[in-house]
This record gives structure tokens, C-alpha cells and sequence, in this order.
């Protein structure tokens, strides 16, 4: 339960979608295995919430890497045909979790504290509604939930937890430091699945005190392959060092069509390094489909390309505002801050 939180807490906070925001999405062209196994399995058993909670999060398992919404659109889908209002704790913690990745936090948090009310000692619930609060950049209550889950998890997890919240409420360099010599002492083939959430929050710290080595440095000791969300932490560790080139290892082969938020880093260091255009030329046919549909789900996807890839001040800082009414973590305001330096500097008046 404890390591399934972890992952969870690794997964990618997008931008929310009303429901004129899903937009059409053709069926995906190959339906994985285990989605369809687990849909037959549901079919035959469709009073077995525990089925119901394993479909729903292959569902959000794929959402989270789909370039549209084809499979958002069956999670939610799936949630009305079976509803919310059970106390199975495993269908709650999923839906939850498809709220969360929506930035439907206050549906997400009403879930979770009924996990609460049956569980009190649920970790994984505790360290959701940290992460939640974290995004809303409420650390007091994001403190709290960590501290509530003395008894309930690891020491190591409660520090790691408390020491994430202590870097985002002003404390960054002590916490980094006693976040590394807490990854030192706690052996990583022991507790793989905590050493890499550890790895995350030192890679966030890192990027945030532009030590972009070190940054470098952590997300290569992750475990491969690496998921979207550390894919990218690696991607601006380069990005962002002006002295250093994204190493042509990280480069992908034109012909595959990464999800927007990988696609986007891409398209600037493919300008960044001035070899080739393809991704350029991608990612400008995916924004321009997702700003002529008003998408607002993933709009930080959308402010990072106006901002890096093809600065336009006005695009750039419309889709950041978008994005900080619903995420206030860090590098949400690092992005409507060099959104915003993009605009030329007005000049005094005589």
C-alpha cells in the first residue's frame, strides 16, 4: 500500500478539464493486454469493486502517456457507470486519483478523507492529500498529513515527506542537504520504490537551486525506464544549464510521437543544439490543434512551448495564468515568471 503511494505521488499534475474540455479522441489503435484483460475480468464479476478499481487505474495508466483523451475519457466514463459512492477503499483511492490527476482537488480530497474515516491510518491516502496540498502550495496542511502518518509508515517515508514540505515553505537548501544525507543512509535495493521518490524530490530540489549537475546526476540514478515525469526533470536538467547541450542519447528518434510534454522539450533542444527541425515542426502541429481547441487540460504543455520553443509573450503567459489557477508548485510559477520576462520592457514615460 505504502510503495503504491509513492508511485502515485511521481504521477503527472496536469491542468483540469471541464467536461466541454474532453474533447473527441479516436479509439486507440491497440488496446494493451492487460486493459483488456482486466475489462473482461470486470465484465464477468461486475459487482467486484476491487476489479473495478484495477480497470480504472489502467485506464488513468495510459491516460497519463495518450497524446488526446481517449482513455481520460473511459476512466470518467467508468466512474459514472459504477459510482463513487462505495466505501471499497482500493475503487476510492483510484478515483481519487483520476480526480487528482484532473485537478478536481476538492472531489479528490473528499475521497480521500472517506478513505480516512474507515482507515485512519491509510497511508497512501496521507501521502495523496500531501501531495494535493503540496500542488496547492499549502504547506502547513501538506506538513500535517505527512506528520499524521507517524505509526502508519517508515521513519524514512515520514522524512522524506516532511522534508519535501520544508523545501517548498522557504527552507530549500537545509532541506536538500538533509534530503541527500538521508538518501545516503537508506540503501536503495532495500526500499527501491521510496529511494526513487526520494531521487524525484532531490531532482526538483536540484533544478530549483540550478545545480543542474546534481540534477543530472539524480535522474540518472533512477530506475529504467523512466517514467514521463522524470523524463522530463532530465530533459530541463540540460535545458536549463546554458552552458551544456541535451546529450544526443536523449534525443528521440523522429518517427516516434512522445507525449506533448516530452515532445515540447525536444522541439527547444532541438532549436537549442540547431540540429534538425522535426520536432520543432511536431510540436507546432500539436499546439496549434490544442490552442484551436481551447484544450485546457495539460495547459503548461502549451505555456512551456510559447515560452521556450517559439516565444510569443502574449500565448506564453495566457496559458501559464491558465495553468497557475490550478497548480501553484514551484516550477509553475518558474514558468509564468519567464513567461512573463518575454514581454518587452515598457519605457518611462518622459
Amino acid at each position: 500500500m505504502m510503495l503504491g503511494a509513492l508511485i502515485l505521488m511521481s504521477g503527472l499534475f496536469s491542468a483540469p478539464s471541464d467536461q466541454s474540455d474532453v474533447l473527441w479522441q479516436p479509439q486507440a489503435a491497440t488496446v494493451p493486454t492487460d486493459i483488456t484483460q482486466a475489462e473482461t475480468a470486470y465484465q464477468q464479476h461486475p459487482n467486484e469493486l476491487r476489479l473495478a478499481a484495477e480497470l480504472l487505474s489502467k485506464y488513468l495508466r495510459e491516460a497519463r502517456v495518450e497524446q488526446g483523451h481517449y482513455y481520460l475519457n473511459q476512466a470518467n466514463e467508468f466512474i459514472t457507470k459504477v459510482g463513487a459512492n462505495h466505501r471499497q477503499r482500493d475503487w476510492l483511492i483510484a478515483v481519487a486519483d483520476t480526480l487528482q490527476y484532473q485537478h478536481d482537488f476538492a472531489q479528490a480530497r473528499t475521497i480521500l478523507n472517506r478513505v480516512l474515516e474507515q482507515s485512519p491510518r491509510d497511508a497512501q491516502a496521507q501521502l495523496m492529500l500531501a501531495r494535493i496540498a503540496l500542488t496547492l502550495n499549502e504547506t502547513d496542511n501538506a506538513k500535517q498529513h505527512c506528520t499524521d502518518l507517524m505509526g502508519s509508515a517508515a521513519l524514512g517515508v515520514v522524512s522524506t515527506c516532511l522534508l519535501e514540505v520544508q523545501g517548498r515553505a522557504g527552507n530549500l537548501q537545509s532541506a536538500y542537504t538533509r534530503l541527500k544525507q538521508l538518501h545516503e543512509q537508506q540503501p536503495m535495493q532495500a526500499q527501491s520504490a521510496i529511494a526513487h521518490w526520494r531521487l524525484q524530490i532531490l531532482t526538483e530540489q536540484a533544478l530549483l537551486l540550478d545545480d543542474f549537475q546534481a540534477a543530472q546526476r539524480w535522474t540518472a540514478a533512477m530506475p529504467t525506464p523512466l517514467n514521463v515525469v522524470d523524463k522530463k526533470r532530465r530533459l530541463d536538467s540540460y535545458l536549463w544549464d546554458t552552458d551544456t547541450q541535451v546529450p544526443a542519447a536523449l534525443m528521440l528518434d523522429c518517427q516516434q510521437t512522445p507525449v506533448d510534454s516530452i515532445t515540447i522539450r525536444l522541439a527547444w533542444a532541438e532549436k537549442r543544439n540547431q540540429q534538425g527541425h522535426c520536432w520543432q515542426d511536431y510540436a507546432r502541429e500539436r499546439m496549434q490543434l490544442r490552442v484551436m481547441r481551447g484544450e485546457k487540460l495539460h495547459s503548461a504543455d502549451i505555456a512551456y512551448y510559447f515560452t521556450y520553443v517559439e516565444p510569443d509573450a502574449e500565448q506564453a503567459i495566457y496559458w501559464a495564468q491558465q495553468n497557475i489557477e490550478v497548480a501553484q508548485e514551484p516550477f509553475d510559477y518558474r514558468l509564468l515568471s519567464a513567461a512573463k520576462a518575454l514581454q518587452p520592457h515598457q519605457e518611462s514615460a518622459p
